[in-house]
């Protein structure tokens, strides 16, 4: 562009930008190639150039344009609030030569001095910031529509014009939204009203209720009508709802099959330890050394057999969910855990507790297994010719204050057990390996095991909604974190 061109487009008063079409996939394929001061300014982001329009734009106001923009001229211009910034811009889009030109007016001004009820204008702003893909109306006790905002266009699909003061009921009398009358009518009898229906094949949420401020002011008490479009949302439930129940089977087919043919397994494996014995006890000294060794190997293996099917049950027994859960002290579990625990007393183990174990709702049985497991992993990985040293430790915590891990509810409070060794640790690259069943980092000859005991502690942890992670470094013990909430529901 020229100098003069340059010099108004730069110093223009009014948000200027200009977009060029990259690929065919609106509104993303639409990229900012200029924007000038006042558009940063009004967006509050800078720069504007390269950034799609999807970033600079609320969604329906991008896809407008962008959808738009390709299939017809456009010369069209709609508003919108910016809650960053805390302004309502005027967009006009023009099409011309292959680039989109968007013109940004502040009209703050002008939308506050509409709204005569400031109040009104506070709660939209409120809705808006977190509905924008609802339609809205805001009405008084007479019925009266005090504001109709709100894009896409349900009920007020097809009326172009303002609607403020017509009656609401007027409204429904010319869409097929008449079922939403009943709720509308009983709006300001207290309450919350959300009703949910299939129109021409498409599915809709309604939400009507009343809000009367913070002043609690009943003369002034204005209501509420939400819609949305929640087709695409119901069909993604009922995928995953099917997607739920394929897994909840193909889980209890995993358990059942893992429960019989273990059983299975136990009989042939008694006959090969029972008859492993008889011929050691009766044919022993007849053997040579070789023919010893055999069996010896062979009864080895049978044992190996016999643990490895032991572990396979308990894993089995560890995914049913559904044993009652109850009110569970850890203190009582982590000590019958302790006096059971030979191993302690072998390795003359040093195992510091805490003395604010919480009680928590969950499955006895599954916390004695938890701990047990967690606790011989940690004495059985230990530096040679050293004393285990174990420390564990206990705090309280909300899910909100962890937001780095998905699995917990922000609403919920968790109890959050830590349980430190000094052994050889691990490359933290596996400390998301140790936890897959029959995954070990050691051969039997150095360790023994069947790599199951980890991934048992996991699949209790989940039933219970908690989470459970390690980390380590190689030479210089591993850390195990649990994770459960006190409450189940």
């Amino acid at each position: 562009m020229d100098d003069t061109i340059h010099h108004a487009f730069t110093w223009s008063p009014n948000g200027l930008l200009i977009f060029n079409i990259e690929h065919p996939a609106p509104p993303s394929g639409w990229l900012c190639t200029i924007a000038n001061q006042a558009a940063c300014n009004l967006l509050g982001r800078l720069p504007l150039d390269g950034l799609p329009m999807a970033d600079l734009f609320p969604t329906a106001i991008a896809e407008h344009f962008g959808d738009a923009a390709l299939t017809y001229p456009l010369n069209h211009s709609v508003d919108f609030f910016v809650s960053e910034q805390g302004r309502w811009l005027l967009a006009s889009a023009n099409k011309m030569n292959g680039l989109l030109t968007i013109a940004l007016t502040d009209i703050t001004r002008q939308k506050e001095a509409a709204f005569s009820d400031h109040r009104l204008m506070r709660l939209y702003r409120s809705l808006t910031g977190s509905l924008d893909d609802n339609e809205i109306i805001l009405f008084d006790k007479n019925f009266n529509i005090l504001l109709n905002e709100g894009n896409p266009r349900f009920i007020r699909v097809g009326i172009e014009e303002n609607l403020n003061g017509w009656k609401l009921n007027t409204l429904f009398e010319s869409n097929n939204f008449t079922f939403l009358n009943e709720y509308v009518t009983n709006v300001f009898s207290g309450g919350r009203t959300e009703v949910e229906k299939e129109i021409s094949g498409k599915f809709y949420k309604a939400s009507v209720y009343s809000h009367a401020g913070d002043d609690d002011d009943q003369e002034n008490i204005i209501g509420v009508l939400l819609l949305k479009d929640v087709s695409e949302l119901n069909r993604k439930q009922r995928e995953l709802e099917v997607r739920v129940h394929q897994l909840d089977r193909s889980n209890r087919e995993l358990q059942q099959f893992a429960y019989v043919a273990s059983h299975d397994l136990q009989e042939p494996l008694r006959k090969i330890m029972s008859f492993g014995e008889r011929l050691t006890r009766k044919y022993g000294d007849l053997l040579m050394g070789e023919g010893q060794e055999y069996i010896t190997r062979m009864n080895n293996a049978a044992q190996r057999m016999e643990a490895l099917i032991n572990d396979l049950l308990s894993f089995s027994r560890a995914t049913r969910s559904d044993l009652p859960f109850e009110p569970t002290d850890l203190n009582d579990i982590l000590a019958e855990v302790l006096t059971d625990m030979d191993a302690a007393e072998r390795t003359k183990a040093i195992i510091t507790l805490p003395d604010n174990l919480p009680v928590v709702e969950a499955i006895p049985s599954q916390m004695r297994q938890l701990f047990q497991n967690l606790l011989n992993n940690a004495l059985k990985f230990t530096k040679a010719g050293q004393l285990p040293v174990v420390d564990i430790r206990h705090r309280r915590i909300s899910g909100a204050d962890l937001p780095a891990v998905p699995a917990l509810l922000p609403e919920k409070s968790y109890s959050v057990i830590e349980i430190q060794d000094q052994g050889i640790g691990f490359d933290p690259i596996n400390a998301e390996r140790i936890f897959t069943i029959f995954q070990r980092l050691h051969g039997r000859s150095e360790y023994d095991g069947t790599g199951v005991g980890l991934a048992i502690c996991k699949k209790i942890v989940v039933n219970h909604e908690g989470v459970i992670f390690a980390d380590a470094t190689v030479g210089q013990g591993a850390l195990f974190t649990v994770i459960l909430p006190f409450k189940q529901h």
